[in-house]
Parts: structure tokens; sequence; C-alpha cells
């Protein structure tokens, strides 16, 4: 059945000029037949097409994000030692809830970058065959890990050259969309240490290989400048995080950087709901080191992409637009942060021809929102349609952020006092400015 959406503004892709005045998407199936101006396409539309018109609103190419845990419960502080506890259906039943509290955020295609098993590839499966709806899913698979290291007891283990290959094959074997690795510690998995490195080059460079050999990108969660760099020596695809850890706060490292920049690597900060100035509690850093140190990969003209790393406690699915407020504090501007979320991402997971854009043929991954999200980055905030695959999603309303002053200070200081880091706020702060 044909499909023609209306709105009163229409971004086909992130480069070209908004078509300001009555835009309509032409869906058939589940693809995009064409995109342009209602004048210039009504009298071409079959007959029966169904018009849905979404009034003042502006129509975009869903959104992108590249770094969630479905498995996780973002309602309480979980260790990663505590998720998969439940059995495999009930773990499932919690992921397609999440799956659809994602849609609500207007986010047609996400990677899942970590979960027990290959509980990810399951639920995956499930979406493409339509026996749940859902959104797009890149699986990861359980992360490769050192014994003890971030997320060790999802089942990634793996030690020296060898290990790493062979875990890497198996991830391959289960037919994941991407391989994930633990370079550093990660403060959710208490004793793993964030700030230091845990796999050498030699190592992290058997799984790239490998995983390249099959067409399979990579990405490593890496928090500590170390493993950073280690990470861009042995040719990764994708760094998360990214946040320049050190003993005690943040350091940023210019060289690292600009060999991030030279090989094209691509950034997922994963700014999200702790990000935001009130109620902060991500651990990593004082606010104001966590903006510059964004700001000035920005600046150095790094490949970034949205990710979230919702999942987490206190960042529920829906609220992906609260990462996109801080990306616009940390001077990114809304046509910036709109190519990282739709086909910036698109490139760096691979789906360049499928989606990120409203082309005849690619995937019918459509969103639209009040407002205009190329003047005010508030506009993410307030979505109003969705459609993943040709099919629409019904949206939920986005709950209003509660006041989680304590609870937030509470998960700061029992993450940084975890991994072994300064957990007083006013220390940090000033070792930060020593």
């Amino acid at each position: 059945m044909v499909i023609a959406i209306r709105s009163a503004r229409l971004l086909v892709e992130s480069t070209r000029d908004l078509i300001s005045h009555n835009g309509v998407v032409v869906v058939d199936g589940e693809s995009v037949v064409t995109a342009g101006v209602w004048d210039d396409i009504a009298l071409s539309l079959p007959k029966g097409t169904e018009i849905i018109d979404l009034g003042d609103t502006t129509v975009m190419p869903g959104l992108f994000d590249c770094h969630v845990h479905l498995a996780m419960d973002p309602s309480k502080l979980s260790a990663t030692a505590d998720i998969g506890v439940a059995s495999e259906e009930d773990l499932l039943i919690q992921m397609e809830r999440n799956a659809l509290k994602v849609l609500d955020a207007g986010v047609t295609t996400i990677r899942d970058l970590g979960s027990p098993g290959t509980i990810s590839t399951v639920l995956r499966e499930r979406v493409q065959e339509w026996r749940v709806f859902g959104p797009r899913i890149l699986c990861a698979n359980a992360p490769i890990t050192v014994p003890g290291g971030h997320a060790h007891t999802w089942g990634g283990v793996a030690v020296g050259v060898d290990g790493c290959r062979a875990e890497a094959q198996k991830r391959i074997n289960e037919g994941v969309d991407v391989i994930k690795v633990m370079s550093t510690g990660g403060f959710l998995s208490p004793g793993s240490r964030p700030t230091e490195a845990r796999y050498s080059v030699e190592e992290l460079k058997a799984i790239v290989t490998e995983a390249h050999a099959h067409g399979i990108p990579v990405t490593t969660h890496a928090t500590g400048v170390e493993g950073i760099r280690r990470a861009v020596e042995a040719g990764f695809d994708c760094i998360e995080h990214c946040s320049w850890g050190v003993e005690g706060g943040t350091t940023y490292d210019d060289l690292i950087a600009k060999r991030i920049v030279d090989s094209n690597i691509a950034v997922c900060p994963t700014m999200n709901t702790a990000c935001l100035e009130k109620d902060y509690f991500c651990p990593w850093d004082t606010r104001q080191h966590v903006l510059e140190n964004l700001s000035r990969l920005r600046q150095g003209g790094t490949r970034i992409i949205v990710g979230t790393d919702n999942g987490i406690a206190l960042c529920p699915f829906e609220r992906y637009a609260d990462g996109l407020l801080v990306l616009a504090e940390a001077g990114f501007t809304c046509r910036e942060i709109i190519a990282a979320a739709t086909d910036i991402a698109a490139e760096a997971c691979g789906l360049s021809n499928v989606t990120g854009k409203l082309l005849p043929g690619m995937a019918a991954d459509i969103v639209a929102f009040e407002g205009n999200p190329l003047h005010d980055v508030d506009a993410f905030s307030k979505p109003r349609f969705v459609m993943v695959r040709g099919r629409v999603h019904v949206l939920k309303p986005i709950p209003v952020r509660p006041d989680n002053a304590l609870i937030a200070q509470q998960i700061w200081g029992e993450l940084r006092a975890a991994a072994d880091l300064p957990s007083d706020r006013y220390s940090l702060k000033l070792k930060s400015t020593a």
C-alpha cells in the first residue's frame, strides 16, 4: 500500500536545504518512493494512496542511537553482574519493552552494544521477522573482556592473542553485526579499573584482523587514555565514550585525538541524561571538563556519531533527546547533531545504502518532530510520528524527568568509589583545576 506523509517541513538528508513548506514523503511497503514538495508529487500518486497529514511538524530520517543496552533496566542502579539473572524469556520481554521506548524517542536504528550471551541476536531476528515490533537492531552480543573485566559475567572473556582471536570468531559465528571489546574497565563493573588499559595492542589487533576478514566492524569501550591509544593503534573502527580518563579525572590528549581524526575513526561519546546540568552524575569527571573534552573533539574534526548508553541507571531509552541537548551545549550545531544521528551514523554502522536519508529505495524509517530541529535542539524532545520499515509506531508520551538530585548524587559517589576514584565532588573539582 502506498502512503503519502505530509508535513509543513521536510528534511530529506542532513546536508540538504530544508523544504520549508508543504513537504511529502511517499512510501510503498518498507521503502521510500520519493520525497519532495507536495505540489510536485501529488498528481503522480496512485489512486487509493493513504494520506497522513502531520501538520506543523518537521519530517526527517529516523534517528540512530549507536550505543544502548536493551538488557538493562534504567529504573535502578545495576552492576553488569546483575544482568542476565532472570530467565532468557523474561529478559527478552524486558528487551522488547525497552525497544519500544527507543521508538518513542524517534530512534529507528540502534546498536545494542553488550548483553549476556546471544540474547541480542535472538531479539534482532524476532524484529527482522516482524514477530515483535521494534527498531532495526545491530547486535554485539557479549563484549570481549578480560577475566574480572568490565561485563565479564556476560560470557565474552578472552586472554592472550589466540584467546582474543578465538572469542572474535565466536561472535562472528553468532552472526553479530559489530564486535565490541572492553579496552578498559568500566564503572558498572566494580574492580575492573575504568582508567586502565586491559588488553595489549597485539591482542586488540588480533580481534580487529579476525573481524575485518569477515567484514565486521569493531568498536571498543574505552574510558581511559591508554585504552583509547591502544585501540587507535590497533585499527578499531569506533571508540565508545572516549572520555580521556586518568587517575582522579580526565586529561585530553591532542596527539591521540589527531590520530583518531587521521584514521577516520568514529567516536560515540555517549552523552545522555546523566550528563545534563540538573542532577549531573556522569562519573568520568566534573561536568565542565566533560563538556570541554567533547568540544575539543568537535573542534578537532572528529567524526562523531550519536549514542547514549541508555539502559544504565536513570538513563531511560525514551529520553534520547537529553544527550542531544548536551551535544548542543558542547558547541555542536543542530545540523551537525542531525548528521551525527542520521547519515554519519549510518555510514559508521555500514548502513549508508539502507537508512539515514529519505531517498528513493531506502528504508521507510521516518520521524516527525514538533517545531524545527534545524533551528532548535529542544524539538527532538517532541516526537510526533515514527515509522520504521514502513510501519507506524504508536507513540507513548515521554514522561517528565523527575527530581533525581539525591539518588543521582548517590549513584555518582558509588560509581566513583567502586572504581577506586575520588568520590567527593569537591576534591575532584580541586584535582581537575590543579
